[in-house]
Order: structure tokens, then sequence, then C-alpha cells
């Protein structure tokens, strides 16, 4: 397929004019082909920017058409000087015209304000985050605690949002996104035994949409990490694997890197093909030698399939400017030392081993 086929196909698709069975067949090109799933990104937001400059070209031309119809020779007659009663009445109506001149000057600028915002807005909204809305639940913070021990099942869902996070090292501390838990009155992680623990958060980093929590219990202790930090870039088309929680148990997915920059070329996270649903916040992204990547965090609506990924270089700067108060030099050694020991296993297995230190978030707000 030539790039001007294969342009024509894309403009297609995303009209809207591809059959069912055509549609499907794109898809899947674009699932096993990162260049042209690339290349459809690109497109989509070539396409919104040339509407964005067409709309303002439009308006333009509308307050040309307005100028060209203004009558400059009138006008300099009307101002033109005379006698003194005419004179007064003149600056009468040069009050009256500079009132409507702001009016209108006000208005233009509020119309090209609003149409902006509407077309920030337009573009925002293909973003989302995949923080998991746990809606059905009405339990306040007493009854959780009473229904909840170190080594028991958890209540039914007990939590107003639920994520994501994953074990930094063997001393109870974990890896999320901030958006999952930013602003929790109560934080509960469990794992896929059932067993649920009391976290509190320890650190949060805006800049970067990562936290670090803990469990409350400071006797807990895991097996070593089988994973380890890869703070250096991957590849683009680099095979990745993810798991989380997007359900009550743990869920896999599987895909690749398909651009080096996230949604509207943001630097600090990855573009990166897989299936993602809301719970998937604060999931481990890793490569095939099962070296931790990225952190996933959100999705683009527009387009199924599309995720992103903060990259683990930001986890490894989160980690050196984490306050000694906040967790020791040896807490931090883990994930940025540690020796991987998912390499060379088959995926199965890889599963098997990750699956320990994978944990669902539930977060409990307080209702008013």
């Amino acid at each position: 397929m030539n790039d001007i086929h294969l342009i024509q196909e894309i403009e297609r698709y995303l009209a809207g004019e591809m059959s069912t069975l055509e549609a499907a067949a794109f898809e899947s090109k674009r699932r096993t082909n990162p260049e042209v799933d690339q290349q459809v990104v690109e497109h989509q937001l070539l396409v919104k920017q040339l509407e964005a400059f067409g709309n303002r070209k439009n308006l333009l031309g509308k307050l040309n058409a307005i100028h060209e119809k203004t009558d400059l020779h009138d006008l300099r007659a009307e101002f033109a000087p005379k006698t003194a009663k005419i004179r007064y009445m003149n600056r009468r109506t040069i009050t009256a015209i500079a009132a409507a001149a702001c009016v209108a000057l006000v208005t233009s600028l509020s119309t090209i304000a609003i149409m902006q915002k509407a077309a920030k807005k337009s573009t925002t909204a293909q973003y989302e985050s995949v923080r998991r809305e746990l809606n059905n639940v009405r339990a306040s913070t007493n009854e959780i605690i009473e229904k909840i021990t170190p080594k028991k099942g958890a209540p039914l869902n007990p939590g107003n949002y639920g994520g994501t996070c994953f074990a930094i090292n063997r001393y109870g501390y974990m890896l999320t996104n901030r958006h999952v838990i930013g602003g929790a009155d109560s934080i509960y992680i469990q794992n896929n035994k059932g067993e649920v623990f009391k976290a509190i958060s320890v650190f949060e980093d805006i800049s970067s949409d990562l936290a670090v929590i803990r469990i409350a219990d400071s006797s807990f202790r895991s097996a070593a990490l089988p994973y380890s930090l890869k703070p250096q870039s991957v590849r683009l088309g680099e095979e990745v694997f993810t798991m989380g929680f997007p359900r009550d148990e743990v869920v896999y997915g599987k895909g690749y890197i398909s651009a080096q920059t996230g949604f509207n070329g943001d630097t600090i996270t990855y573009q990166v093909s897989i299936p993602v649903l809301p719970g998937n916040s604060g999931a481990p992204l890793l490569d095939n030698r099962g070296q931790v990547v990225g952190i996933i965090a959100g999705r683009q609506r527009a387009s199924d399939g599309i995720a992103f990924a903060v990259k683990s270089a930001n986890l490894k700067r989160l980690l050196d400017e984490m306050p000694k108060e906040s967790i020791s030099k040896k807490g931090k050694k883990d994930i940025k030392s540690n020796t991987a020991s998912l390499e060379g296993l088959n995926r199965e297995d890889q599963l098997k081993k990750l699956e320990d230190y994978v944990y669902m978030v539930k977060v409990y707000k307080a209702t008013k």
C-alpha cells in the first residue's frame, strides 16, 4: 500500500465511510503495524488543527466584510469641523460610536476566547484517566475499619474509586497514580488472594501524576521483587505488557510502544497500543525481560486501544526526590538496583510471579 492510498484509507476510516469488514481489517492493521497506528493519530491531530484554522479564517473574513461595508467618506464628513452646535452634537455622536466600538470589541474578543476554549475542550476531552469509579458504595469509614483485618477478605467494594498499585520494595511501599488516591480519606489495597491492607499516602507528585503509598502495618514484608526499574527509553514498536484491576480480579494486557511521546506530544509519557479500562490506572508496564518501563495513567477516547503510560524515568526521579523521612535509602534501592528474575521465563510464569506484587487500590471519600 503506497502513501497516497494509505492516507485515503485513513480518511475513509476517520470519516466512518468504511464498511464493518473494512473497518475491522483496518483496525487489525493498526494493532499490528505501529507506523500505521501512529500515522492515524497524527492525521487526526492534523484534521483538528485544520478545522481550527478554518474557523479562525472564517471569523477574520467576517470582520473584514464588516470593515469593507463601513463608509469612511461619510464618517469623515460627519466628524469634519462645522458650527459650534454641530460640533457639540458630534461629540455626543463620537461618544456613542466609541461606546458601540468598545462593545463590539469586547464581543469579538469574547467570541474568540469562547471558540478557543471550546476547541481546547474538544481536544482535552479525548484524554481520560482510567481510575475506576465504585459508585455503589455508601459505607462509613468506621464500618470499613470494623469489617477489615490484615489477612481476611475485604468488605464488598470498600471505596468510591479504584485503581492499581504495585510494590517498589519489600517493605510495603507501593506506586500508583496520584489521580487515583488524591483527596482520599482512607486507602485500602487488596492482592489477588483477597488479602487486604490499610495504606497511607507518603509522597505525591502532581507533575508526573505519581504517588507512593505505604502499607500502614510497619511489620509487613514481602519476598524480593521479581522485577527491576528500567529508566532508559524503550524503542518504538517494543512489546510490553501490564497487569491491573479494571475488575475485581487481576487482568492481563499485551501491546507495544506506538509513540515516544504521549497525548498532544507529552514528553513525560509514552503512547502505548494496549487495551486498558477504568481501574488500570497505576498498573505497571513491563518489557519482555520483566523490567518496569512505565505506569499506566490514561487513554484516548477517540480511538480504541490507545493508552498512555508515565515513563519509568519519572519514577526514578520521584524516588530520588523523596525525603529520607518518607522512605529510607534501603527502601529506594530495591526496584532501582534489583535484578529482574522474570527474564527468560515464558509469559505464563512471568505473570504467576508478578501477580503477588500487583494490588487493587480502593479509595474511600467520606460522604457529606
